[in-house]
């Protein structure tokens, strides 16, 4: 199960550092993780910055 980041996200980067896998990056308007690179590891929904951070 891969996570999602939601309209919620206020950019503040600290989901960012705690991908192990570097599947969160900057994208246009908040950052968004790949699916392909995420393994489910529960780091960023750990720190779910702005609550936004949901399994999808």
């Amino acid at each position: 199960m891969a996570y999602v980041i939601t309209r919620a996200c206020t950019g503040c980067g600290k989901c960012e550092f705690a991908c192990s896998e570097g599947a969160i990056s900057r994208g246009m308007n908040r950052y968004e993780i790949d699916p392909d690179l995420c393994d489910s590891c529960g780091g960023c929904d750990y720190i779910r910055p702005a609550g936004a951070i949901e399994p999808d």
